[in-house]
């Protein structure tokens, strides 16, 4: 076993400290934890993460490019690419779902080894496996200003059967933006999808004003996956009117987004304002709430 890539920090609950990964994985059964399911499902982050290494050339390269993928590809590289392809961007590459595919497959392992409660977290992409009648509602906290990492929000996800994953997306996270959202919270049926989406939507949150500097994706980091491409340096004080003009078109974004069934609905914020965009055919799925 990876002992060194990996820990138990306490019964059913195992953290991941090993090269671009920091995820920590929960898993029990029947009310219990369960250790030897959370270090399943660790084991299998660090399978994936040796796959991706090896499938490194067609991870960084944009999905307008690629050939049809052997049916050899492994699992991990297939969901990639298949998620950020349902944006139909064809400027995006696979790794703009890498953290949330990473943890589907996590909760995946975990379940085969008969975990009924399955949750992993890696860095704010979240996937989880929740068998019925353990609970009525899961709860998340939410930041509105990545920057900050300070929890400002509580979303409840009242259908954690169908919603079963969420990631986050915007300025100062670990992928460069081309937006001005301070972060972009999207729920979808996978943490995979949500992840693209986020990406996405967080991009699309942009509009013209001075205070707004970019700059070529690679000066910013000398080994992205979008060489050329305008990504956002910082922002400074907007005109009247821009964080509105931002939010809508991130909002709008996520309604195409919604409609195509990709996601459920996304949490915006942009300059302290925020909208919530949510799928109207099934109902209040997810309620957002300001901590006091």
């Amino acid at each position: 076993m990876n002992f060194q890539k990996y820990s138990v920090i306490e019964e059913g609950l195992v953290y991941i400290d090993h090269g671009p990964i920091t995820m920590t994985l929960e898993a029990r059964r029947n009310g219990g934890a369960f250790t030897e399911a959370a270090v399943a499902g660790a084991e299998r982050v660090l399978e994936v993460f040796s796959e991706l290494a090896v499938y490194l050339d067609h991870i960084r390269r944009p999905v307008g490019k690629k050939l049809t993928l052997p049916d050899i590809t492994p699992c991990a590289v297939r969901k990639m690419t298949e998620s950020v392809m349902m944006l139909e961007e064809e400027d995006f590459t696979p790794l703009a779902a890498v953290a949330g595919t990473t943890s589907d497959l996590a909760v995946e392992a975990m379940v085969s080894s008969g975990a009924d409660y399955a949750l992993a977290n890696n860095g704010g992409d979240i996937a989880w496996s929740i068998s019925p009648g353990q609970r009525d509602f899961l709860k998340v906290g939410l930041i509105s200003d990545i920057n900050s990492g300070r929890t400002t929000h509580s979303l409840k996800i009242k259908s954690f059967s169908e919603i079963r994953g969420l990631a986050t997306s915007g300025m100062g996270g670990r992928s460069l933006t081309r937006g001005i959202a301070s972060a972009v919270t999207v729920l979808a049926s996978d943490s995979s999808k949500a992840d693209a989406a986020a990406t996405a939507i967080a991009n699309a949150c942009y509009c013209n004003d001075p205070a707004i500097e970019q700059c070529r994706a690679e000066e910013l980091d000398y080994g992205t996956d979008i060489p050329g491409l305008l990504v956002t340096k910082s922002v400074g004080s907007l005109k009247s009117g821009s964080a509105e003009t931002a939010l809508s078109a991130g909002a709008g974004r996520a309604g195409q987004l919604i409609d195509k069934g990709m996601i459920f609905g996304a949490v915006i914020f942009v300059a302290g304002t925020m909208q919530v965009v949510e799928t109207k055919e099934r109902g209040r799925l997810f309620e957002v709430a300001e901590l006091n």
